[in-house]
């Protein structure tokens, strides 16, 4: 019986924590989607039911944010699963120098979002960037990155795909290491392909880590902000503006408190979509009966 209290005493902070910090803000907010509020004019909300999420169903704009954000998402984590996958590959072989190469290809995960956006617009600059100098000296031409409609998006999509691929890498290089060394063994006695081992016993061993990084990748970058904000603020025009985007604008531009509240709900259930597919995808144990 005391063990069980004490259990409950450590238990009990973390979860009066876990409430006042998630749940009880996830309410506030569930609840303001229902309302026609503004943090800026005050005064008392005015219930308005599903009017908020109607709106944003009925406005073509919002569904053109949707397509850029799905745009970007799959871009960025298509290419930075391939990428990552290809780097856990190369370095899961022994390869002389790999405890020296490995940190420094970390080093994008730790530089901050902020500074990877300021740092690449310096890069992209059509007068005085690196890309542009060596384009111009070479070529005799510039190009606009983020200036250009046409450009943006893949100059924003490569920035996130260089800080987020040794993620990946990690990843599936955790997964790879992790197939039973006997099984490559028996495979080269049995004279199997590249691609039969492949198919039959990497891919099943590493499939569930390569599912949980490709849905951690992709409920962060349905998350992206910093890294648009600081290199396009969303343009040119509305070639970049994404989800969380829209919703900083209604929030705290337009001071469109029940509308962005309820665009946040739209966002959370995307996330827990993605999530519930998971665990649909992963592999359930075998049990034996």
């Amino acid at each position: 019986m005391f063990s069980q209290r004490i259990k409950w005493w450590f238990i009990t902070p973390m979860l009066v924590f876990l409430f006042l910090w998630n749940v009880l803000p996830l309410l506030w907010v569930v609840g303001l989607s229902f309302y026609n509020y503004s943090v800026l004019k005050g005064g008392t909300p005015r219930f308005v039911g599903f009017l908020n999420y109607l709106l944003l169903h009925m406005d073509p704009y919002m569904w053109e944010r949707f397509r850029t954000t799905f745009l970007f998402v799959l871009l960025a984590v298509a290419l930075e699963l391939v990428i990552g996958f290809v780097l856990g590959f190369f370095f899961n072989q022994k390869i002389k120098g790999k405890k020296y190469m490995l940190p420094l290809i970390f080093v994008p995960m730790i530089v901050a979002p902020v500074a990877a956006g300021v740092f690449f617009r310096f890069i992209y600059d059509p007068h005085w960037g690196i890309i542009n100098y060596f384009l111009n000296t070479l070529f005799g031409f510039r190009l606009e990155f983020l200036e250009d409609a046409a450009l943006a998006m893949p100059a924003v999509v490569a920035v996130d795909v260089w800080m987020w691929s040794p993620f990946m890498m990690l990843m599936c290089l955790a997964g790879l290491q992790a197939v039973p060394k006997h099984l490559y063994e028996a495979a080269e006695i049995d004279r199997l392909s590249w691609w039969t081992q492949f198919r039959y016993i990497v891919l099943p061993h590493i499939k569930p880590v390569l599912v949980l990084a490709v849905l951690l990748r992709t409920i962060d970058a349905f998350k992206i902000f910093d890294i648009i904000f600081v290199m396009t603020g969303g343009g040119p025009g509305s070639a970049t503006e994404v989800l969380p985007m829209t919703l900083y604008r209604n929030a705290f531009l337009f001071w469109r408190t029940g509308s962005a509240s309820a665009l946040a709900v739209v966002l959370l259930l995307i996330a827990v979509a993605f999530t519930s597919l998971y665990l649909l995808l992963i592999p359930r144990p075998r049990t034996e009966g």
